[in-house]
């Protein structure tokens, strides 16, 4: 059974085409053997806030014992840290879009990358490094940067699927390279030892994915197959 707009292979079974979302029309199946409800069902898109304020609960009470065991063992907070930082990231990461009812990946993985920043800034100052400034919030940005990019190309830029994959692929290929820069700066290791290859291994699959967009045939057969 194939789709009668983009003539996409369908699987037995399928209602809509999941490449152009257009309805499957079955010349065998008749009106009347179909069974419509009397009412169409009601669309829900809500936040969970019962689940996201019962993890805050329980975030807290692992809060509160972890700074009780510290205090009563140690007298400080000690490896507490480490802890608590976790479990707030950990909430930072999974809990807190469940607050929203339409949340925005734009805006929550900036968000995230801050708290992944702040959480290492802290457990740099904990054990004493210097490899914050100039490794650690450079990668963490351009992680931030690259990462934002790829959520709102494919949010906002439904064309061009080819490229866009390509040129991102391009593009991770170039920060590992950067990546490996700012640890060279860092701690003087080499330049080049891993870092090329992951060039070479995303280069060329984002070059070839930029060739496919340019084929017409290539391109028609990778959409129809990825269902990009």
């Amino acid at each position: 059974m194939y789709c009668v707009k983009c003539g996409v292979k369908l699987q037995e079974g399928t209602t809509v085409c999941p490449l152009c979302q257009t309805p499957v029309w079955n010349p065998d199946e008749t009106m009347a053997e179909k069974n419509y409800p009397d009412t169409l069902p009601e669309h829900h898109n809500e936040s969970d806030v019962s689940g996201a304020a019962a993890m805050l609960v329980i975030s807290a009470l692992a809060i509160a014992v972890t700074l009780v065991v510290c205090f009563k063992l140690y007298g400080s907070l000690n490896w507490g840290g480490y802890v608590i930082g976790a479990i707030a990231l950990f909430y930072i990461l999974a809990i807190l879009p469940r607050w929203f009812r339409h949340p925005m990946s734009q805006v929550f993985v900036p968000v995230a990358h801050a708290a992944v920043a702040l959480y290492v800034l802290y457990i740099c100052i904990a054990i004493g490094g210097n490899w914050f400034l100039t490794f650690a919030l450079p990668v963490i940005a351009g992680s931030c940067l690259l990462s934002t990019a790829i959520v709102c190309l494919l949010k906002y830029i439904h064309g061009g699927r080819l490229f866009m994959f390509g040129g991102l692929l391009i593009l991770i290929g170039g920060f590992s390279v950067l990546v490996e820069f700012f640890q060279h700066l860092t701690f003087g290791s080499e330049m080049f030892r891993w870092s090329i290859y992951s060039l070479s291994g995303f280069g060329a699959a984002g070059l070839f994915l930029i060739i496919a967009g340019i084929i017409p045939s290539l391109r028609r057969s990778l959409e129809k197959r990825f269902f990009i």
